[in-house]
C-alpha cells in the first residue's frame, strides 16, 4: 500500500491515467496490429500444399550457409513458422474469458461471404449483450490478447 502512496506523491491522479491508459492503447493496438491483422494470411500460408519449382541451378560461385536451402525447404520452413504463429496466436485467445474468445474469434477471426469481416454491430447482438459492453469487453479483450502475446514473445526472446 506504501507504493500507491509513493507512487500518487510523484504523479498526479491525471498522470497515472494517462500512462495506464497509454499501456492499454499499446496492448490493443499489439494485438491488432501485429496479430489479428495478420490471421487470414498468416492462415494461408499455413495450409498452403503448393510445391514451388524444383529447377537445380549450378553456379562455380561458392554459396553461404543460409544460401544451401533450396526452394522446397525454405517453402516448408515458411510453412512451419505460419503454423507455429497461429498455435501461439490460438493459445493466447483460449487464455481469455469465453466472452472474450467469442469476441475476437467472431471479429478478427470469421469473415462474411464477401470477404470482408463483421461489422461490431452484427456481432454483439450474437453475444446477448449491448452496445455499450459490447465495446468494453472488446477492449478489454484486445488488451489482454495483446499482454499474453506481447508476454509470450517477449519470454522467448522475440519481438
Amino acid at each position: 500500500m506504501n507504493f500507491a502512496a509513493d507512487i500518487e506523491g510523484i504523479f498526479t491522479k491525471e498522470e497515472i491515467e494517462s500512462f495506464l491508459k497509454d499501456e492499454q492503447q499499446f496492448y490493443i493496438e499489439y494485438a491488432e496490429e501485429n496479430w489479428l491483422d495478420r490471421y487470414f494470411k498468416i492462415k494461408a500460408m499455413s495450409q498452403r500444399t503448393h510445391v514451388p519449382s524444383i529447377t537445380s541451378v549450378i553456379s562455380d560461385t561458392p554459396g553461404g550457409s543460409n544460401l544451401n536451402h533450396s526452394k522446397t525447404e525454405q517453402f516448408a520452413l515458411k510453412s512451419i513458422q505460419a503454423s507455429e504463429w497461429l498455435d501461439t496466436l490460438f493459445y493466447a485467445v483460449e487464455s481469455l474469458t469465453p466472452a472474450e474468445q467469442k469476441l475476437i474469434e467472431l471479429k478478427y477471426m470469421k469473415k462474411r461471404n464477401d470477404g470482408s469481416r463483421y461489422c461490431d454491430e452484427v456481432i454483439y447482438p450474437q453475444l446477448f449483450i449491448g452496445k455499450t459492453r459490447y465495446y468494453e469487453l472488446k477492449k478489454e479483450a484486445l488488451e489482454m490478447l495483446g499482454r499474453n502475446l506481447y508476454g509470450m514473445f517477449s519470454e522467448k526472446g522475440c519481438s
